[in-house]
């Protein structure tokens, strides 16, 4: 739970305040909780990284690519690569150091250019973040885009992704106008960044997850906070920059925090908190907006306080992961299929703990994810999931 912790402390955003340990043990048959084979591709051990918070992406090259929001050679995080036949071959990429930014724990983008975007939550010439990018096809050359300096953001952890326009759009989780976020604009290049929208804690506050480009031409995402019960909201944000909030009331959710998925003129979401069991929902909104509706609820057994996005899987059903909950509280990976959660794999902490990144299913039908804590150092590993 260190970067739970971290999280909350160094972000001082996180909606998650306390994630107590469940109040009974848990007893689940065998078949349902380790529905599927994980296997550790990677043990983070400090030096070579350590606190994954973000997943890995798939490049152009057929590698994996990653950040560490701490370790390294300053204990400031990296940026790594992953190779060969089975990606457990780990290059470091770049060790953060500071200057160049800290505590990256954003998922890298890949750009129509072929380079990788980032950002850091701190670190930067005001410490409070950077965006950078790694220039292709190396990725070793890091090259700071911009310097957060509150005014027009600060505190960036969402996702980078592209743009209608092809410019980089992201969120800040704090800064801007009203001190509660900001969604913003900046060329590949970096240069002049343009701030679209200024949150004011009506429209929302503290967006902590990317934006998806709906097949509308409609950006959509969510705050973990604000709205008419301080609960959070799923927003629409059209082209022109006009944001529309609705609110989380905690019955269908509360304390979004990561990123959305479309599917079937639905954009489906998690949310960390709120549900039948306070322990976190997933719902979905109408293409076009609306007030989010409750798909299912977490109750512990099937995993707890989710801050990864969905991923459709080939299969046509829905996987992710839990920061906590399962049979051991630390953490699960579960499938959805209509309005029914599936526990299919619970953490014990020797394989990993604590995951709190999205999903990815590569060509061989396996999905690939990061856990933030637990393996053989207890500072994080890469799994691969088989179901």
């Amino acid at each position: 739970m260190n970067l739970c912790k971290q999280r909350q402390s160094k972000k001082k955003v996180l909606i998650l305040t306390s994630l107590a340990v469940l109040a009974s043990p848990l007893v689940l048959p065998l078949q349902q909780a380790f529905a599927g084979t994980l296997t550790t591709v990677v043990n983070f051990n400090g030096a070579n990284g350590a606190a994954p918070s973000a997943g890995v992406l798939p490049g152009s090259d057929g590698n994996l690519y990653g950040t560490t929001s701490a370790g390294g050679s300053q204990s400031k995080g990296t940026a790594f690569k992953l190779s060969g036949t089975t990606f457990s071959t780990l290059t470091t990429l770049v060790n953060f150091t500071g200057t160049n930014g800290t505590n990256p724990v954003a998922r890298l983008f890949q750009a129509s250019d072929g380079n990788l975007y980032g950002a850091t939550f701190t670190g930067g010439t005001n410490n409070l973040g950077t965006l950078f990018q790694l220039k292709k096809t190396t990725f070793t050359n890091l090259t700071t885009l911009l310097n957060f300096n509150g005014t027009d953001g600060a505190n960036p952890v969402g996702r980078l992704i592209s743009g209608s326009d092809g410019s980089l759009v992201g969120i800040t989780s704090a800064g801007g106008v009203n001190n509660k976020g900001t969604i913003f604009k900046i060329a590949l290049t970096g240069g002049i960044i343009n701030t679209v929208v200024n949150f004011n804690g009506i429209n929302g506050a503290t967006p902590l997850a990317r934006l998806q480009l709906a097949s509308d031409g409609n950006y959509y995402g969510t705050a973990s906070a604000g709205g008419a019960s301080n609960k959070g909201v799923a927003f629409k944000l059209t082209p022109a920059g006009l944001i529309t909030s609705y609110s989380f009331s905690g019955a269908n959710g509360q304390s979004p925090q990561a990123g959305l998925i479309e599917s079937a003129k639905f954009i489906y979401g998690t949310t960390s908190l709120g549900g039948a069991s306070n322990k976190g929902a997933i719902f979905k909104v109408p293409l076009g907006g609306g007030t989010p509706v409750l798909v299912a609820s977490f109750n512990g057994s099937n995993g707890a306080n989710p801050t990864a996005a969905l991923t459709k899987g080939s299969d046509g059903n829905f996987y992710g992961t839990t920061s906590t909950g399962g049979a051991n509280n630390k953490g699960a990976i579960y499938r959805l299929t209509g309005g029914t959660i599936t526990l299919l794999f619970s953490f014990n902490g020797t394989n990993g703990a604590t995951p709190q990144s999205t999903l990815i299913q590569l060509a061989n039908g396996a999905f690939y994810g990061t856990a933030s804590t637990g393996g053989a150092s207890g500072q994080g590993t890469v799994f691969k999931f088989t179901p």
